[in-house]
């Protein structure tokens, strides 16, 4: 009978240590955006800060389309593949718009490596199986464990968690959503002048491979939506534009018409869009402020709106 109640014990204790252990690892693990609570979006956005500097979801409201921006910086194509199927996996997507300049990154470029990309693509991802499937093939295996495991990696949140009220600790520890600024878009007003006239080689027909790792995320993006029964559609932000990006969207390009899907290569809209080039770039050609920005949403939403949702 000791013995019976000596392994009762142990039980006891692994069940609580276990619980105890997982309780401590959600209140440190980082919130993920209000995104997950939703069931559908007509349509998500989803790329580099090439996104989430082009697609204002307010826009899209004005002609009542639900969106999100779920671009995140420097994003490879490895972490995007991810970020899409976690958000099929969650909700009901009728348009997937993939910003294409993560195309344009090099087999040795550092943001396959670089922890910032790493934790800005997973920080916020909900833990399930896609994400544990992201962890295991874009995370260099040395690793891994803290990903899995995250008590060391954020420790130090417990400084920010607010221990004055119920209410208080509630929303900084234990609600598992925060409210994402403008669903994801970021709303930049400054602006620098572009010192090039880029518009003017924007129609280059000159092809450039493209690192054959991102064509392979590139066709499992579009297998997954084709699966899924979401419509994809590709776009390239206006900026940045230059030899190398010009010249790899049109190999992008050429892949896009042999799968029959739609790419907007607003690098040769710039004149449809009326782009100023003193005023609607944040910083001298690289991302789109706030004033670019909303001259590409207006038209895109309203493109979508006529051509995807009429």
């Amino acid at each position: 009978m000791k013995t019976i109640n000596n392994f009762i014990k142990i039980i006891i204790f692994l069940v609580v240590l276990n619980g105890g252990i997982l309780l401590i690892t959600y209140v440190l693990t980082p919130k993920i955006p209000s995104f997950y609570r939703e069931k559908h979006y007509d349509a998500v956005f989803f790329g580099t800060s090439q996104s989430y500097c082009s697609f204002d979801p307010l826009i899209f409201d004005e002609y009542h389309l639900k969106t999100y921006n779920r671009g995140r910086q420097q994003q490879t194509m490895n972490y995007t593949y991810y970020y899409i199927k976690d958000a099929l996996d969650v909700c009901d997507i009728d348009v997937v718009v993939l910003e294409t300049f993560g195309m344009c990154y090099e087999e040795d470029d550092t943001g396959f490596i670089s922890e910032g990309v790493r934790d800005s693509s997973l920080n916020d991802m909900r833990m399930s199986e896609t994400k544990i499937e992201a962890i295991r093939e874009c995370v260099p295996e040395e690793m891994q464990i803290s990903y899995f495991f995250p008590l060391d990696k954020y420790h130090s949140r417990w400084e920010e968690l607010d221990y004055a009220s119920w209410n208080g600790f509630y929303n900084s520890a234990l609600k598992p959503y925060y409210e994402e600024a403008d669903r994801g878009y970021k709303r930049w007003t400054e602006s620098e002048v572009c010192v090039d006239d880029y518009w003017s080689i924007a129609f280059s027909e000159i092809r450039r491979d493209v690192y054959a790792g991102n064509i392979k995320y590139l066709d499992k993006i579009y297998e997954l939506c084709q699966k899924k029964g979401a419509k994809l559609i590709l776009v390239k932000a206006p900026l940045p534009c230059y030899d190398r990006v010009i010249e790899e969207m049109n190999t992008v390009s050429d892949w896009a018409e042999e799968h029959d899907i739609e790419l907007i290569n607003y690098m040769r809209l710039q004149d449809v869009l009326e782009l100023n080039f003193y005023t609607d770039s944040l910083d001298g050609g690289t991302h789109l402020n706030e004033s670019g920005a909303g001259k590409v949403s207006k038209h895109l939403a309203a493109y979508l709106k006529e051509n995807y949702f009429e």
